[in-house]
């Protein structure tokens, strides 16, 4: 009786033909899936996207908060705080870090503004990348701070939606929440400080609603309690489904 030949290929260790290979691609599969920061998936290339806006300087707090969920959602965003350390020179894991290390890098870049991308080509890794960025544009707070109270001060209604402004003034408090984000408090003033921020937020939506919202405007501020800054929402969207 002859012996069988078994003519599965291999790939990097692995059969991805012959007897034996669907057990061995379900093992694969399920080894990727188990959250390997080093594993780069066949669509994953250096030329994408992962924002759609790209880092101009003025917006670097919503650039990188989309790009931290970004990679999060890769499995990569350890390579721009520190969580996987550089292995040692020499090593196989320093080949695979290297590797993934030029992947992130190559994605941060895409995401900057053509304007600006040049002064950063020459960092060596995605963290020295990511901090170069930090400290460029993510560091001036105090002008941040300034710009962004100003914005809230000004902002209103005008023509637009509800939705529309609301969405605009929840990106600003967004933002300085990020920049100036409440201490955490577990004494008896914890709760009257949370109330005494949404009566804050309250204020400031209603203040910016148009003229023809004077009535609900007035409608909520005589409620006892006032309403939550999302009651207060619904309730302005309720009055004019369509604006």
């Amino acid at each position: 009786m002859e012996e069988e030949v078994d003519t599965s290929v291999t790939r990097n260790g692995r059969n991805t033909t012959g007897p034996g290979a669907v057990a061995e691609i379900t093992r694969e599969s399920a080894y990727n899936s188990n959250g390997d920061p080093f594993f780069l998936h066949s669509s994953d290339h250096p030329g994408m996207m992962l924002v759609t806006t790209p880092l101009t300087g003025n917006n670097y707090l919503t650039w990188s908060r989309s790009m931290k969920i970004a990679l999060g959602a890769k499995l990569k965003l350890g390579f721009v705080d520190e969580r996987i350390a550089q292995p040692d020179e020499g090593t196989t894991k320093f080949e695979l870090w290297t590797r993934v290390n030029y992947m992130v890098t190559s994605w941060i870049l895409n995401s900057i503004s053509k304007e600006i991308v040049d002064a950063f080509l020459y960092t060596t890794t995605a963290k020295e990348l990511w901090d170069e960025i930090a400290k460029r544009f993510g560091e001036s707070n105090g002008h941040l701070l300034y710009q962004i109270q100003r914005d809230i001060s000004s902002i209103s209604q005008v023509n637009e939606s509800v939705a529309k402004y609301y969405t605009r003034l929840k990106r600003l408090w967004d933002e300085l929440t990020c920049l100036m984000p409440i201490p955490p408090c577990t004494c008896g003033s914890a709760k009257a400080v949370a109330d005494l921020h949404s009566f804050n937020r309250l204020m400031q939506f209603l203040m910016g609603l148009s003229d023809c919202y004077e009535n609900i405007r007035s409608q909520i501020l005589v409620m006892e309690p006032l309403p939550s800054m999302n009651h207060a929402y619904s309730l302005a969207t309720l009055r004019f489904p369509m604006k």
